[in-house]
């Protein structure tokens, strides 16, 4: 407890909570600004997304994802385990998403029809914010549009079964923190970015996308990196 200077006691634990929680919405307003200043809208058609890959050679599978921000006190970002039962990524750790198909008139079609099928998130529940640039998986052609958007209050989501086998929350002080941003270093991992210390296998395209994501949070404040 504190005493303020009229002699009235405070719970100095709820002052710090609070003042910990408005801190991590500076991070979270920075990513917005960082997303937006791509100019890669969520609106954008797939023909014309396509041209922000100049090496395109015809060998490359394009795809978008979610990348759903919940604006908890401290903000989490939505991820799944893939279902053990699926051909490709089988039981890897990603964001939803998934190739567009004719019915997707956009990206941002893409990333909210997909992760409607694999986690029940419905596409209302759902603002768009914009794009990353594409990222790029090291060894399967995979050219994937993260689609950046903030989940509501009334959001909910749900395992779908076939498709996916859990879904966590990973939270900002794990995605501010460089000390748990790593590299593999031997092995057939080797070069492959991953987030040391988590309860689930966070590597590959998926730890790129939240390095960039960090990247962006970190942008506005430096110091937050632990680093001058």
């Amino acid at each position: 407890m504190g005493t303020d200077k009229d002699g009235v006691k405070y719970n100095m634990s709820h002052t710090s909570d609070a003042t910990d929680a408005a801190s991590m919405q500076v991070p979270l307003q920075s990513i917005m600004r960082g997303v937006e200043s791509f100019q890669i809208p969520p609106s954008i058609d797939w023909p014309a997304a396509r041209q922000h890959f100049p090496d395109n050679d015809g060998q490359w599978k394009f795809s978008a994802v979610l990348v759903a921000i919940v604006p908890r006190p401290e903000p989490t970002i939505l991820l799944t385990q893939r279902s053990s039962g699926l051909s490709e990524y089988s039981s890897h750790v990603s964001f939803p998403g998934g190739r567009p198909e004719a019915v997707d008139s956009t990206v941002g079609a893409t990333a909210l029809r997909e992760a409607f099928e694999e986690i029940r998130l419905a596409p209302d529940a759902v603002r768009l914010i914009g794009c990353l640039p594409l990222h790029k998986t090291r060894k399967r052609n995979h050219a994937i549009f993260p689609v950046v958007g903030i989940t509501s209050e009334s959001a909910r989501w749900e395992v779908s079964p076939a498709e996916v086998e859990s879904i966590f929350e990973f939270p900002f002080n794990a995605l501010l923190n460089p000390d748990l941003l790593r590299q593999y270093v031997d092995g057939e991992r080797a070069g492959a970015w991953y987030w040391a210390e988590q309860q689930h296998d966070i590597w590959g395209v998926t730890a790129l996308i939240l390095k960039s994501l960090a990247a962006l949070a970190l942008a506005s404040n430096p110091q937050m990196s632990g680093h001058e």
